[in-house]
């Protein structure tokens, strides 16, 4: 049995796979999502501890880890590390692409939350704020929009909303919905809210990462980008789903 941590496009692309390969999974998010698997697969949500996440694996028997879940999701990348290592279960890491890092003036890349905190109010104090680095960043960058104009772009479902107004940013600056796939969409909210810089975090192609730089050059705006995470050493990267479908078929799942 498989199990498959997901919740993102790459989290598709496995669905899709395991589906033509019929190999029975269990496909797993964090929050509860609409997802459609087809006959070989079961959906489960919710956070697990080390405790939990192996049990899990005892009652499943669970031999094969696909985690393609988000780059910044840190806190899950070391459970699966942690467990599945010290059951000695492979884990296949399913890396999307990245743009390579430009080096362009106007463009810059900080290590984590507290950088670009201190980047933002250095050099842009009273600057209005796009923020697209997701819902659950809102609380941790209350020390910046607090005291400067911001909106947020969050995914358009309650439980995004709720977080939001739990951190209690003011609803009427949320820009609900999916991140644009468009450079001309991404120019015109930027002209529309009058956006003075840009946050985002470096979530790959499929995060629209490049869509967000080449918006806010073309407005003449900079952006700031948190740099992904590092991936735990024992993963095994794979590259696209060629490289998964015979990984898979190598060891016989």
């Amino acid at each position: 049995m498989i199990l498959v941590f997901g919740g993102t496009t790459e989290g598709k692309q496995v669905i899709e796979l395991l589906e033509r390969l019929q190999l029975p999974y269990f496909y797993s998010t964090k929050t509860e999502i609409k997802v459609t698997l087809g006959s070989v697969g079961m959906y489960r949500f919710g956070a697990f501890s080390n405790t939990e996440l192996s049990a899990f694996i005892r009652e499943h028997s669970i031999d094969c880890c696909i985690h393609a879940s988000h780059p910044f999701a840190t806190v899950l990348h070391k459970t699966i590390a942690e467990v599945f290592k010290q059951q000695e279960i492979p884990v296949f890491r399913l890396e999307r692409a990245y743009p390579v890092r430009s080096t362009e003036p106007g463009v810059h890349y900080v290590s984590d939350y507290p950088a670009a905190i201190a980047l933002l109010k250095e050099q842009y104090q009273q600057t209005t704020l796009m923020g697209l680095t997701g819902v659950q960043t809102i609380e941790k960058l209350s020390d910046y929009w607090k005291s400067n104009p911001s909106y947020f772009r969050i995914l358009d479902r309650q439980s995004s909303i709720d977080i939001a107004v739990k951190s209690e940013f003011p609803l009427d600056q949320l820009i609900l919905g999916y991140p644009n796939t468009s450079v001309s969409e991404e120019i015109t909210l930027y002209k529309e809210k009058e956006i003075g810089v840009v946050l985002t975090k470096e979530s790959g192609n499929s995060g629209s990462l490049s869509v967000k730089i080449d918006a806010a050059k073309a407005v003449g705006i900079p952006i700031i980008i948190i740099k992904k995470p590092s991936l735990p050493n024992y993963f095994q990267l794979v590259e696209n789903r060629n490289s998964l479908e015979s990984l898979l078929k190598t060891l016989k799942i």
